[in-house]
């Protein structure tokens, strides 16, 4: 019997000793092989892989220019550089993992691919999510890492080659960003983990116009973790009106002319001058083409000579445009340089009535935008006639005005939505996305959701990947469950007004800034002691003549009642109903949660109850404005809406902890004290009556 279980366990050994065989191990204080003719970008995500290495196994490991010759090593390698058991990938950003006889290679077919690699091996081994920084998480500890000495993974070229972030409208990131230089560059890790490849802004601060002429710092950083950049609708080559004085001032060393579009001269020059500097910079770029104004204005609002009709204005527009492409083409020396025209709100009005001609150039991207206000193809997309054009999309999940700002409202249903609209109506000609969310905190969901479309854009799923997404940052036991309470969430929003797209889900949506400018309107007209059915209409941005259409949007026959206050209390009810819904579950899944319980509040839960506490305070208010010859009932419901908006902001406060401190302090664009302090002071005056 004792021979019997001895022979058990010699066995048993071998097995053992075999299965380690096979077996990669990386522990703590495991080397970097990194090639020296690696590019500078792949060494600045080396440098965060030895940080989330350090984070997990514990120890500190170096960059070594050889390869050791006994021992696990990492070997990070572009195209053929290391000659491994596996082929090198091949293909725009393409990258490959693999174990190699105690090696672990992460390899790209371009210095970006293997910075994927990089980013990839980290999330798959270490545990280090791709939005680890605004999940306020951090990596499990680990004794060691055990791969499969065969483990292989491949990662094709993305199926839409260029994926693009525009952090615009950035009331609460852009103080945040200037308290740490961790803050500042927090997005741009995010946009490589999470495989992007392009940063829409501008290539210039007022540092560009003295010597040595650098790049602005957003731009050069941009560069220097490996990103494409481009500018967004306003900013031609990336340049900016603000920096016309420091141009002619500093460069040109001369009074700064006055603005005319007849002095096409000076605007080439200050065209040209951004094209140099991002030649010289060597920033990789995808150039903007097109006129508007400065700020998010025509250019016939800016400069004082501009026409008074459409036909001039579109001519000057496309003069302009050809001006710019004849300049780049110079300067560049190629004959068919990579560009986009952004068809942002006056340009697509001008596309859609045939006033507008988009050049016919091989290389130019048409980048055709969501309609403003709601976010869903627009008309000069949906009446436009394709044929072999390089198609680009603009949607935004954030917005300054009327849209989603301090919760995120369109969610990754309506963004595939969109994007399977635009890629089916251009012939599946999809090359270019981008998606503005300003303050990026409250929207990762969304922003996570395009950049997986854009990579897998053939089999992507909203569903499968809010079930991914929640299984990875809360766990397996509640992933399905937080995966269906996101979409309750967002189909808790009031929808306004019916859809008028076939088959489109959620057209128009009544977001959380149409909250705060609805309770000013209705503030006001109490104010001015006069009551209107339809409080709001007038509202000063619903200006056609500028491209500013439906700033509400509430159709009280859409809604089953009269008039727009019936339909404010129909809509928020309903609204308050389902929020009330998913806040208690919310809550019962919050308090069982072992995983980002942190995450879970911040991204959803704390949301949800924002938007309650925005549909509670609108709906009391508005009971109050119609309850106006009831003086006690009508100073009850102005009690309890300043109630409501004080738990709203208490519920934004609850957000800000360790590295988000005072997130919200900064805002400006809800508003949220400067409504408060106008409830409370109405409230007091009537009380006094």
């Amino acid at each position: 019997m004792r021979m019997y279980f001895s022979l058990i366990l010699l066995v048993s050994t071998l097995l053992s000793c075999a299965n380690s065989s096979e077996t990669l191990e990386i522990s703590g204080g495991i080397q970097i092989y990194v090639h020296p003719d690696e590019a500078p970008a792949v060494l600045t995500a080396v440098r965060d892989l030895q940080r989330d290495l350090e984070a997990v196994l514990g120890e500190t490991s170096i960059i070594v220019d050889k390869i050791p010759e006994s021992g696990e090593v990492i070997v990070v390698a572009t195209g053929d550089r290391y000659a491994g058991s596996q082929p090198a990938v091949t293909g725009w950003e393409a990258h490959q993992l693999y174990a190699d006889q105690g090696r672990m290679v992460l390899n790209g077919a371009d210095p970006r691919g293997t910075i994927y690699a990089i980013y990839s091996f980290s999330e798959m081994f270490l545990g280090v999510k791709p939005l680890w920084f605004w999940a306020s998480e951090h990596p499990s500890k680990k004794g060691i890492v055990r791969i499969p000495d065969d483990f292989r993974k491949i990662y094709p070229t993305p199926d839409v080659k260029y994926r693009a972030w525009f952090p615009n409208d950035r009331d609460l990131i852009i103080p945040w960003q200037k308290l740490s230089e961790e803050n500042y560059e927090a997005f741009f890790e995010t946009m490589l983990r999470l495989k992007l490849n392009t940063l829409e802004g501008g290539i210039a601060d007022k540092q560009s116009f003295n010597p040595p002429y650098p790049t602005g710092k957003e731009a050069t950083l941009a560069r220097d973790r490996g990103l494409m950049v481009t500018g967004h609708h306003m900013l031609v080559f990336g340049s900016s009106y603000k920096n016309w004085n420091d141009y002619w001032q500093n460069v040109r060393q001369q009074a700064a002319p006055k603005f005319s579009i007849n002095d096409r001269q000076s605007l080439r020059e200050f065209w040209e001058f951004h094209i140099d500097l991002a030649l010289k910079n060597n920033l990789d770029v995808i150039w903007l083409v097109g006129f508007r104004g400065n700020r998010d204005i025509p250019f016939w609002e800016f400069f004082p000579d501009s026409p008074s009709d459409d036909s001039t204005r579109a001519k000057v527009i496309e003069e302009m445009v050809q001006i710019q492409i004849d300049l780049l083409k110079e300067k560049t020396r190629k004959e068919n340089p990579l560009m986009r025209i952004t068809l942002y709100n006056e340009m697509s009005r001008l596309v859609s009535n045939n006033l507008f001609h988009i050049p016919d150039e091989d290389s130019l991207i048409h980048n055709f935008v969501a309609a403003r206000r709601d976010h869903f193809p627009n008309e000069d997309l949906l009446s436009y006639s394709f044929s072999d054009e390089l198609v680009g999309y603009y949607m935004n999940l954030q917005f300054t005005s009327s849209g989603s700002h301090l919760a995120q409202a369109e969610g990754p249903h309506k963004i595939e939505q969109n994007y399977r609209m635009v890629d089916s109506i251009s012939g599946g000609n999809l090359i270019f996305s981008v998606v503005n969310a300003g303050n990026i905190r409250e929207h990762v969901l969304g922003l996570s959701a395009n950049a997986d479309m854009m990579w897998n854009f053939n089999d992507f799923s909203a569903n499968s990947f809010l079930k991914k997404f929640s299984a990875m940052y809360f766990g397996d036991q509640f992933g399905e469950e937080i995966a269906d309470l996101y979409q309750d969430f967002f189909t808790s929003y009031w929808q306004q007004k019916k859809g008028d797209l076939p088959g489109f889900e959620r057209q128009y949506l009544f977001h959380d800034l149409r909250y705060a400018r609805a309770a000013e309107m209705i503030l006001t007209d109490m104010e001015e002691g006069k009551y209107r059915p339809n409080v709001l209409h007038g509202h000063k941005l619903d200006n056609p003549d500028k491209g500013s259409v439906g700033y509400f949007r509430v159709e009280p026959e859409d809604n089953g009642v009269e008039n727009q206050v019936e339909a404010i209390l129909k809509g928020t009810a309903v609204s308050i109903a389902k929020l009330e819904q998913v806040t208690a579950k919310a809550d019962e899944i919050y308090s069982k949660l072992e995983t980002g319980q942190q995450f879970f509040n911040d991204n959803l839960r704390g949301q949800a109850y924002l938007m309650l506490h925005l549909n509670r305070m609108l709906n009391y208010l508005t009971k109050a404005y119609r309850e106006t010859p009831n003086a006690n009932q009508r100073k009850q419901f102005l009690h309890q809406s300043v109630t409501e908006l004080e738990l709203a902001g208490q519920q934004l406060r609850k957000a800000e902890h360790v590295r988000f401190t005072d997130w919200y302090a900064n805002d400006r664009v809800f508003g949220i004290k400067n409504l408060e302090k106008r409830l409370k002071e109405y409230f007091t005056k009537i009380d006094q009556q």
